[in-house]
């Protein structure tokens, strides 16, 4: 199963020699091999990197590498340094410098979830995901309308965009007027005190000793309980996991709240997945509009079963 961009990152030994050397001192010993995690949508270097007394897993990019890869390392190291221990892997060493930026963190043996997806594997997932949504957004933290305003409210960007529109399902076209009402209370759904990740799939995840350990922190945010549910559950079934409503059920057994009270949250992510999925590709990272696109496919028929399940409104007329 690959959730991510199905390429190859940068080598370590493209790195800056000042930026490895920077790591290989944080970490301590002399180089002895590195593993690195390929796929995920990120241009910069990450790997399992071991020396002669120690290992850890590291991201670095240099300065001249792609530009949002680096901004997102920047943001991961301000992420943790306000995270609790408990939510974020432990931090070795942070490394800033003209040749570029370097995170060092601890190194977790494990393995992503999905292959294949297990009831386990959700329920700890779940466990992990009710302990975020538990507890406070430290003071400072940006909150979560901030970012995905307008990212995840596309439904009239679709509406005078032909051929998105035209390649909806009718069963969200002919609800267009109602999905447009939705929109208008994505951002109060949004709001709350908790934190949010804000980009979890199955490969910002690591299953360890039955324990979800939850991954990649640059977009963490202040937000409601439980926002990062709709997002999460369109790549679980995508990659073969249980539908999204069937899915959901085990993670209501861990307090999460029915769909319908997070409605506007699904169908903004829903929003976000087509409009995105049909723009340029990003050269630097290849694959994400397709895999923004297997994401739209059941995004699209979980939210078009909720609305069917929901009574139309005298406004929700279909379009003409």
């Amino acid at each position: 199963m690959t959730t991510g961009a199905d390429r190859l990152r940068p080598e370590w030994g493209s790195l800056p020699l000042a930026i490895r050397s920077a790591v290989l001192e944080a970490i301590g010993g002399r180089f002895v091999s590195d593993a690195p995690a390929h796929g995920g949508f990120s241009a910069s270097y990450a790997g399992v990197v071991e020396t002669s007394t120690g290992r850890a897993f590291v991201k670095a990019c240099a300065a001249d590498w792609h530009g949002d890869s680096l901004h997102f390392i920047r943001q991961e190291m301000h992420t943790l340094g306000m995270l609790p221990a408990s939510l974020g892997p432990r931090v070795v060493a942070t490394i800033e410098s003209d040749a570029g930026s370097a995170l060092v963190l601890e190194a977790i043996d494990g393995r992503h979830p999905g292959a294949p997806w297990t009831a386990d594997d959700l329920h700890a997932i779940a466990a992990s995901m009710a302990r975020l949504s538990q507890t406070a957004a430290p003071e400072g933290m940006e909150r979560a309308e901030d970012r995905l305003v307008p990212s995840f409210t596309r439904w009239a960007d679709i509406a005078a965009t032909p051929p998105l529109l035209d390649g909806l399902p009718d069963s969200l076209r002919s609800r267009l007027p109602e999905l447009l009402q939705l929109e208008e209370g994505f951002v109060p759904a949004l709001q709350g005190d908790s934190i949010v990740h804000d980009d979890l799939r199955a490969d910002n995840i690591l299953i360890s000793d039955g324990l979800a350990h939850l991954l990649d922190w640059p977009h963490a945010r202040r937000g409601a309980a439980w926002v990062d549910l709709p997002c999460l559950l369109p790549s679980i079934e995508a990659f073969g996991g249980p539908r999204c409503e069937q899915a959901w059920r085990i993670f209501q057994e861990h307090g999460a709240p029915p769909p319908e009270a997070l409605l506007a949250v699904i169908s903004g992510f829903t929003s976000f997945l087509w409009f995105n999925q049909a723009r340029p590709e990003i050269p630097e990272l290849p694959g994400l509009r397709a895999f923004q696109r297997r994401q739209a496919e059941p995004a699209m028929r979980w939210l078009s079963a909720l609305l069917s399940a929901s009574p139309r409104t005298a406004d929700d007329r279909p379009l003409a």
